[in-house]
């Protein structure tokens, strides 16, 4: 949880080398962000009192983060962490609490300086994150060794939402690779015509093929589904010999 959180990482740097400590500057219960918001895409039509709905669109999170200066509250110091704080990009934003869910935010809109005049005080701002989710660390799987052909190789997605994770394939021979989700009931992955020890690097959520031989021209020999994995456990089997390796990062509401 944020609020219970008592330093934050911010841009790969702890908020305690700041003297900077995370609070709560609200009586009463402690409100935290829940879901993020979203919006229903609706189209009316004529005598028909229900919408046609097409789809959800969800909004990047954000949420207030307030945090107090302490001894450190002099023009040295909140100019350092004016500098910290000033970036013109997401960056990697992670709470003490639980170091391995990343979120990728920036401040927005105005940040306050509240203090009593005697050099005590707090910094009250926005972060807005990049996308509606949290992440996990990057994650990378050992090579698995498709030797006999087929192989069935078990991943396990333990965030919130569907993921597509990169690959690498070192192909064994000339021939096919072909990715079935068992668990997932979706359209196999399959690249058709590939050499012998030919290394192919697949990323999976920007839809990136390349290749040590034939560079970026690998996109039509592959059938365009990229693979996915669901919620939970995900039994993929592996058809052509290859050794593979797998990374990604769990996706958190």
């Amino acid at each position: 949880m944020i609020r219970e959180s008592l330093y934050f990482l911010f841009n790969n740097e702890k908020s305690s080398d700041y003297g900077v400590t995370n609070v709560n500057t609200d009586s009463g219960l402690v409100e935290e962000p829940f879901l993020g918001s979203r919006t229903v895409n609706e189209t009316y039509v004529k005598m028909r009192p229900e919408p046609y709905t097409e789809g959800v669109k969800q909004e990047p999170k954000q949420f207030p983060l307030n945090f107090y200066l302490g001894d450190h509250f002099d023009e040295k110091n909140v100019r350092a962490i004016k500098r910290w704080l000033s970036v013109d990009d997401y960056k990697p934003f992670a709470f003490s609490q639980n170091l391995d869910i990343v979120y990728y935010a920036m401040p927005v809109d105005t940040a306050d300086l509240v203090h009593n005049a005697a050099r005590n005080g707090y910094v009250r701002l926005t972060m807005k994150c990049n996308s509606p989710y949290a992440y996990s660390r990057n994650a990378i799987t050992h090579a698995f060794d498709i030797s006999s052909g087929t192989e069935i190789v078990e991943l396990q997605n333990k965030g919130d939402v569907n993921i597509f994770p990169s690959l690498e394939i070192l192909k064994i021979g000339d021939g096919d690779i072909k990715i079935e989700n068992l668990s997932d009931f979706s359209e196999p992955f399959l690249f058709s015509n590939l050499k012998d020890k030919e290394l192919l690097k697949i990323n999976g959520e920007k839809e990136i093929i390349e290749s040590n031989l034939y560079g970026n021209e690998r996109y039509d020999d592959f059938n365009d589904q990229y693979l996915r994995l669901g919620f939970g456990r995900n039994r993929l089997k592996v058809t052509g010999n290859c050794k593979l390796r797998f990374s990604f990062r769990y996706k958190y509401l």
